[in-house]
C-alpha cells in the first residue's frame, strides 16, 4: 500500500476489495460447504488453507488493538475456538469504535481538549440562533471548575466551614460563630454564622403597610446588565446599597458536577436589572455583596428559596438575612399553584418558557433566549411582591393570636434562610443519607436474594466513587433503574452489562470492564451476605434536603407561622434518628408498651445492633368504642382495663354482643335502622344503657326480651310527623295498585279472557275455529287490542348479535377531510 495516497483513494481501495470478498464469499452457502468438500478433496485443501490464513490475520488484529490496552486476546486455533472467544472479541471491537468515536468528535470539534485558558477555550455560538432541545440541555464543555482558585474536592471528609472571609451586619463576630458542635447524629459540624442575625431580624415598617404597586420597567425596551469583572460588581454594589427591596435568583447546574454548580445569578432593583457570571475564577470575591444579602433594613425577595440558599452558602460564601418567599406567600394565601410562572402570569400577565430551566448555564456567551428566560424569573419579582404584601395584610385578622399573615411569611423565611449546607458523605455500611443505598432500595417493591443484594450495594457504591473522581453528577455515571435492572441480572460480560442500561454514558461505556469484576466479585461474596430483610429493619428517617442541616433553633421559629392547610416547608421538619414509637396505643391499648417491657420486644439487626421491632402478643384487646374515640386535645387516653381470657379468640365485642339467642324474636329493619338504637331500659343499669357496651362477662344490654324495645332517639313531635307521612305514603301506594289492577281487569274482559283463570262452564259453546283469529297472520303490535302481550319474534336474537365491523375507508389522494363544529 502507498503511503502518498489520500483518504479519499484509500477507502475506494478498501471499499472494492471488501466488495469482492463479500462477494466471493456469497457465492457458496455456509451449509453447501460439507458437501462441496466430499466431492472436491482440491477445494477442501485450498478452504483449510484459507481459514489458516483468515486466524492468523484475527490474531494479528487482536495482538495490535490490545496492545496498549492491557487486554488479555482470546486465543484462536479453531473454529471451535473462535465461538468460545467471541464475546472477547466483541469486546475489543466495542472499544476500537469506542476510541474512533473520541478521536471522530475531537477532530470534528464536538470535544476539545482543555486548555490552561476557560475563555478562550469556551465554543463561539451565535445568541440569536435558535437552540434546540438536545442543545440547551447538555453540552460538551470543558468544566469550569477546574479553573476556580479553589477547585472543589469530592473527596473531602472533614464537616464544611463557611467561606465567609468578613462578616457585615454582625451580631457575633466570625470568630464566634464559627464553632464547631456536635449533631444529633454525633458528628460534629459548623454553626450556621448568620443565625443570631437572622433569628433577631425583621421586616421594616414599610412591608406593613399597603401601598399601590410600583409599576416595573418595560420588559422589552430595558436590558440587563451583564457583570463578569471586580469593577462591575462595585458599580452593581453601589446601586444596591440604596435600595429598599431586591429580588434575587441563581441558575443551577448539576448534570457534570458531583455537588453542583451555581453558574448565575439575577438581582434586580426597581429601575435595573443585573446578571452575575458566577463562573468566574475569582468567584468568592462575590462575597461582598453580603453588605447587602445580611442587611436586615433591605428585603431580599426570593421564590422557592430552600435550593437556593444552600447553594449561594456552597459555591459564594453568600447569607440571607431579611428574607421574603414569594412562594410561602402563595401558600398562604391558598392559591391554586405555587410555581414562579403562575404568579408572572397572574400578575404581570408574562408566559415565560420553562424549558430553561433545566437548561446548561455554563454556555458562554448565553443565547438570547436564555438570556431573557433568567432576566424574567427577577424583573417583574418585586411587582409581585407588592401585590402579594397587599393581598396578605388585607387577609390578616387583627384579633389573631399568630398574628398577621406578613408575620408568617417572615418566620417561615427564616426557616429557609437558617438552613446550613453540610457534606454528603457515603455510608457503605448502612447506606444512609439521602444518596445511600437504603433510601433508594427502601422505596424498591423489588425483593434481592443474597446474590442480588450484594450487587446491588457493590454497584450503587462503585456508581458514588466514580461519580467523585470524574466529577459528574450520579445520574450521569449510571441511572437508579439500571442499578436495579444490573442487580437482577447480574451480568459477567461487558456486552451484556451495556445491554442492560440506557443511557450509556462516556464513563460507563470506558469503565464497563471494571464494573463487570466489581459485579462478579460481589456475587461470589453475596453468597454468605445478608437478606436484605434483615438489611431492611426500621430506622430513623431524615426528611431534610440534601445538603441541608437546620438549627435547634428554627422549631420555635417555624412552629409560629401557620401556612395553608397545616403544611410545613420541607426545610422546617426537624431530623429524627430514631423510629418514632409511643409508649401506648390508642388502638391495641397495653399489647404494645414499649416502657414498661411489655409485649414489645427487641431483635437484633445483621449489623448487631436493637432495632425495637414490636412484637404483638395474641389475643388482641376488644374493640370497644374508646379505641375509636377522636382524643382531644389535651386528653390522656386511659384504656379500659379489661380481663381477657388468653384462651379466648378475639372477637369484636359490638359483633358478639348483638347476636341473638335462638329463641329470640327480632325484627332485622329495626337492628339496621339508622334513626332507632335498641337499647335495655333497665333501671339497674341505667350507665351501660347510656355507654351502650359493657364489659364482658355481663348481661348485654342487647340481650333478652328488651331487644325488642325501641327508644327513639329525637323529639316526640317529630315522631308523629314521621308516621303520618309513613301512613300517607302507604295509602298512595295501595291505591296506585288499586287503579292498575281495575286496568288489567278491564283490557281482560274486551278480549273475552276470564280473569279467575279456571276452567269454562259446562254450559258453554264449543269453540269456534272458523271466525277464530288467525295464528301465522296475527295482527301487527300495534293493532293488537290493548297491547297486552307481545308477539314471539323468531329474529330477535339474531338482531340483537354483535354487530360485524364496519368496511374500512381508505383515504384517496388530495384534500384530507375537515369535520366543523
Amino acid at each position: 500500500m502507498a503511503l502518498g495516497k489520500s483518504f479519499k483513494e484509500l477507502k475506494a481501495e478498501v471499499s472494492s476489495a471488501l466488495v469482492k470478498t463479500t462477494r466471493t464469499a456469497g457465492q457458496i452457502a455456509s451449509e453447501d460447504l460439507p458437501f462441496q468438500r466430499s466431492i472436491n478433496p482440491e477445494f477442501d485443501r485450498l478452504l483449510d488453507q484459507q481459514n489458516k490464513r483468515l486466524l492468523s490475520l484475527v490474531r494479528a488484529l487482536n495482538k495490535t488493538a490490545t496492545a496498549r490496552s492491557g487486554s488479555v486476546p482470546p486465543k484462536l486455533h479453531n473454529l471451535e475456538s473462535v465461538e468460545d472467544g467471541w464475546r472477547g472479541m466483541v469486546d475489543i471491537v466495542d472499544n476500537l469504535l469506542e476510541k474512533a468515536d473520541a478521536c471522530l468528535d475531537e477532530f470534528t470539534g464536538a470535544v476539545k481538549k482543555l486548555t490552561p485558558n476557560y475563555q478562550n477555550e469556551a465554543p463561539p455560538a451565535d445568541p440569536k440562533r435558535p437552540l434546540s432541545r438536545r442543545e440547551y440541555r447538555s453540552q460538551n464543555l470543558p468544566k469550569p471548575q477546574q479553573f476556580f482558585r479553589k477547585v472543589p474536592k469530592n473527596d473531602e471528609t472533614t464537616p464544611f466551614k463557611p467561606l465567609l472571609q468578613s462578616k457585615p451586619n454582625a451580631v457575633v463576630t466570625l470568630e464566634e460563630s464559627l464553632v464547631l458542635s456536635p449533631a444529633q447524629d454525633g458528628s460534629m459540624h459548623y454553626n450556621h454564622p448568620y443565625e443570631k442575625e437572622i433569628i433577631q431580624s425583621s421586616y421594616p415598617d414599610t412591608a406593613y403597610l399597603q401601598d399601590d404597586p410600583k409599576p416595573y420597567q418595560p420588559f422589552e425596551s430595558t436590558a440587563a446588565t451583564w457583570v463578569d469583572t471586580p469593577e462591575a460588581v462595585q458599580d452593581m454594589l453601589r446601586d444596591l446599597r440604596n435600595a429598599k427591596e431586591i429580588a434575587v435568583d441563581v441558575e443551577h447546574h448539576d448534570l457534570h458536577t458531583f455537588v453542583g454548580l451555581v453558574s448565575l445569578m439575577q438581582i434586580s432593583t426597581r429601575d435595573k436589572d443585573w446578571i452575575v457570571d458566577t463562573l468566574v475564577p475569582w468567584r468568592e470575591d462575590l462575597q461582598v455583596l453580603n453588605e447587602v444579602f445580611t442587611d436586615p433594613r433591605i428585603i431580599k425577595v426570593l421564590h422557592g428559596s430552600t435550593s437556593d440558599i444552600l447553594w449561594l452558602q456552597r459555591d459564594l460564601g453568600l447569607y440571607v438575612v431579611g428574607l421574603f418567599d414569594t412562594f410561602h406567600a402563595s401558600r398562604l394565601l391558598e392559591y391554586p399553584k405555587h410555581g414562579l410562572a403562575y404568579l408572572l402570569h397572574r400578575f404581570a400577565k408574562f408566559e415565560t418558557d420553562k424549558r430553561y430551566q433545566m437548561a446548561d448555564w455554563r454556555m458562554r456567551p448565553l443565547p438570547e433566549q436564555m438570556y431573557d428566560y433568567a432576566r424574567s424569573d427577577t424583573h417583574f419579582l418585586l411587582y409581585i411582591f407588592d401585590n402579594l404584601r397587599n393581598e396578605l395584610l388585607t387577609k390578616s385578622h387583627p384579633r389573631s393570636p399568630n398574628g398577621s399573615l406578613i408575620d408568617s411569611v417572615r418566620d417561615l423565611s427564616k426557616g429557609e434562610a437558617l438552613q446550613r449546607y453540610e457534606r454528603q458523605f457515603y455510608d457503605a455500611k448502612m447506606g444512609s443519607g439521602i444518596n445511600g443505598w437504603y433510601n433508594l432500595l427502601v422505596r424498591s417493591p423489588l425483593s434481592f436474594n443474597r446474590e442480588q443484594l450484594a450487587v446491588f450495594r457493590a454497584v450503587h457504591q462503585w456508581r458514588d466513587k466514580i461519580a467523585r473522581q470524574k466529577d459528574e453528577s450520579l445520574l450521569h455515571i449510571l441511572s437508579n433503574q439500571c442499578i436495579f435492572t444490573v442487580a437482577r441480572e447480574m451480568p459477567t460480560t461487558v456486552p451484556d452489562l451495556l445491554g442492560y442500561c440506557h443511557p450509556i454514558s462516556r464513563v460507563l461505556r470506558t469503565s464497563a470492564p471494571e464494573l463487570v469484576s466489581v459485579i462478579q466479585k460481589a456475587k461470589e461474596e453475596g453468597i454468605n451476605g445478608p437478606e436484605q430483610k434483615d438489611l431492611m429493619k426500621p430506622r430513623g428517617h431524615t426528611h431534610v434536603k440534601y445538603g441541608a442541616a437546620l438549627p435547634a433553633s428554627i422549631s420555635p421559629i417555624v412552629e409560629n407561622a401557620h401556612p395553608a392547610n397545616g403544611a410545613l416547608p420541607s426545610s422546617s421538619i426537624t431530623r429524627s434518628n430514631s423510629p418514632a414509637t409511643l409508649s401506648l396505643s390508642h388502638f391495641w391499648g397495653s399489647t404494645i408498651d414499649g416502657i414498661d417491657g411489655g409485649s414489645l420486644k427487641g431483635t437484633e439487626s445483621a449489623d448487631g445492633n436493637s432495632a425495637g421491632e414490636p412484637c404483638l402478643a395474641l389475643p388482641l384487646p376488644p374493640l370497644t368504642a374508646e379505641i375509636f374515640k377522636v382524643q382531644v386535645p389535651g386528653e390522656k387516653f386511659v384504656p379500659n382495663p379489661v380481663a381477657n381470657d388468653p384462651g379466648a379468640r378475639a372477637e369484636h365485642q359490638y359483633t358478639k354482643k348483638r347476636k341473638p339467642h335462638e329463641d329470640e324474636v327480632f325484627v332485622v329493619k329495626e337492628m339496621g335502622g339508622a334513626k332507632k338504637q335498641k337499647m335495655s331500659i333497665s333501671e339497674s343499669a341505667p350507665e351501660q344503657v347510656a355507654k351502650g357496651n359493657g364489659a364482658p362477662g355481663e348481661e348485654s344490654p342487647f340481650d333478652g326480651e328488651a331487644a325488642e324495645t325501641e327508644i327513639p332517639l329525637h323529639d316526640a313531635e317529630d315522631d308523629v310527623e314521621a308516621q303520618e307521612r309513613a301512613r300517607r305514603k302507604r295509602e298512595r301506594k295501595l291505591q296506585r295498585k288499586a287503579k292498575r289492577q281495575q286496568q288489567k281487569d278491564e283490557k281482560l274482559m274486551e278480549m273475552g279472557v276470564d280473569k279467575s283463570g279456571g276452567a269454562e262452564d259446562e254450559g258453554t259453546d264449543a269453540f269456534d275455529y272458523e271466525n277464530a283469529p288467525s295464528v301465522l297472520h296475527a295482527p301487527q303490535e300495534k293493532d293488537r287490542p290493548g297491547n297486552l302481550m307481545k308477539g314471539v319474534d323468531p329474529y330477535a336474537k339474531s338482531l340483537n348479535a354483535p354487530k360485524g365491523m364496519r368496511k374500512v375507508q381508505k383515504e384517496g389522494p388530495g384534500r384530507s377531510m375537515t369535520y366543523k363544529k
